[in-house]
């Protein structure tokens, strides 16, 4: 979905595609003097180079997103939409930076999050929100339209882990995504969970280029319009964007969605697309060169929602001007004896490559069957609400039948456990009880430094650290 200058739907409702040494900051304060961030001085490499990954072991083409890499370290400490403590504060501050949270909870959005191009170089991390964690939500519909969440627009390196997005909205309005990433670069948005979306869960808009969605749950988008994701919206020329270890469940089309230029680069890896309807992956190829992509290892399944006779991949006629170049390998899909998915439809085999159109950056791809077990314990934010842990419980064992609902209104957010943050007297945004594991020094604020002048910085590799640990259930002290 596009957003206009207000954070508006720029489309209509129809689907249908044109051919530091920084201390931890007050939102407040930050906003007055981000401009100010100091480099480190305690005699280690700073770790701000610009060909350093999104965080130890990112993949796909979002890779080098640097996100808030080498500059402040902003506390959110407060639920409120916005105002100083604000995650609204921290995401309009300017300047290099990184949201992290003191607080966990759901934040009742009165208009949409959006960075934009003032507001580049930024890093949400949910991973840091004690309790539950956080959970992005919006119940009221804004009188100008803006009733998309989150929004990423017209900027570069921006980095989301470990939030949930759950609209509250009625079918009834329009145009409502989790989460828009629109003419932007550099782009990294790992264990997100969305639902309840009435447009896409999560979609790319324009020139959205290297960008990677991984391992994130997007699940039970709205009838009449319930939408995985649009990946491939208006752009103006190639991209390159990976869809990674992702679970799309219950959405009856767009399991993707895809439309490109030509030398567009576009992989589709070791995701699992379950219960959908009436479409799996659509390939549209109404620009110049046709659309170039590539599925790999993916797991398409059959719920009871799934229609009799589907097709996992399948070429769209619509306005087409060239032929797509589709190559795929290591997808696998699953039925209960009294329904169908035929891997890739008759008519679309014409199109089918012997070799992936671009040399895919995922290197370790996993068999599918792999690929399901890891998505099904590993995908969206963490530590799971019940929310999460019942769809993955709805996919059912690999190889098995599983359950699964559409629906045409919201669920209800469960509530939340709390706890008080991790303790961190020296305010570098890591755990003072852990530092020592990374080769930081508790006491002295080195968030930016590094053991060795090739390795990551201590508050990226803490920040992954604590990613795994979320996963694995644990939080410090």
């Amino acid at each position: 979905m596009a957003l206009d200058a207000n954070g508006m739907d720029a489309r209509d409702g129809m689907h249908w595609q044109r051919p530091c040494c920084s201390p931890v900051f007050s939102a407040a304060t930050c906003l007055l003097a981000l401009s100010l961030i100091c480099l480190e001085a305690v005699g280690h490499t700073q770790a701000a180079n610009a060909a350093s990954e999104a965080f130890p072991g990112a993949e796909g083409y979002g890779k080098s997103a640097q996100g808030g890499r080498g500059g402040a370290i902003i506390a959110v400490t407060n639920l409120e939409d916005s105002g100083p403590g604000s995650l609204r504060a921290c995401i309009e501050a300017a300047g290099p930076r990184n949201c992290v949270f003191q607080i966990g909870g759901t934040i009742k959005l009165k208009r949409t999050l959006i960075v934009r191009s003032d507001n580049a170089l930024v890093s949400i991390l949910g991973q840091t929100a004690p309790g539950g964690g956080i959970v992005l939500t919006i119940e009221r519909p804004d009188k100008k339209g803006k009733n998309t969440l989150l929004g990423i627009k017209g900027t570069k390196d921006v980095i989301v882990r470990h939030i949930r997005i759950r609209p509250q909205l009625p079918n009834t309005v329009k145009n409502v995504d989790g989460l828009v990433i629109e003419n932007s670069q550099r782009v990294y948005v790992d264990h997100v969970s969305v639902s309840w979306a009435t447009d896409e869960n999560i979609s790319t808009h324009a020139d959205a280029t290297e960008v990677t969605i991984a391992n994130s749950i997007l699940a039970e988008g709205l009838n009449k319009h319930s939408k995985c994701t649009l990946l491939g919206s208006d752009p103006q020329a190639p991209q390159k964007l990976t869809f990674l270890r992702n679970l799309c469940l219950s959405n009856n089309d767009r399991n993707p969605d895809n439309n490109h230029f030509g030398q567009s680069c576009i992989e589709i890896v070791n995701n699992v697309f379950f219960n959908a309807r009436s479409e799996w992956a659509e390939i549209f190829s109404q620009f110049p060169g046709g659309t170039p992509i590539a599925y790999a290892g993916n797991y398409f399944k059959a719920g009871p929602s799934t229609n009799d006779l589907t097709y996992a991949i399948r070429s769209k006629d619509a306005a087409r001007v060239a032929n797509p170049q589709i190559y795929q390998e290591g997808n696998v899909t699953w039925a209960p004896p009294s329904k169908t998915i035929v891997t890739v439809a008759p008519d679309t085999e014409r199109f089918l490559v012997s070799s992936p159109p671009c040399a895919l950056s995922v290197t370790a791809i996993a068999p599918a069957a792999k690929a399901y077990h890891n998505v099904r314990t590993r995908s969206g934010a963490f530590p799971r609400d019940s929310l999460d842990q019942g769809w993955a419980n709805d996919m059912g064992p690999e190889g098995e039948k599983g359950d699964g609902r559409m629906v045409s209104e919201p669920g209800q957010i469960p509530s939340m456990e709390t706890g008080p943050p991790y303790r961190d007297d020296d305010q570098d945004g890591m755990a003072d009880s852990v530092e020592a594991k990374f080769a930081a020094k508790p006491g002295v604020s080195d968030a930016w430094a590094v053991s060795n002048p090739d390795g990551p910085a201590h508050f990226d590799e803490f920040m992954e650290w604590l990613s795994e640990e979320r996963i694995a259930g644990r939080y410090p002290r």
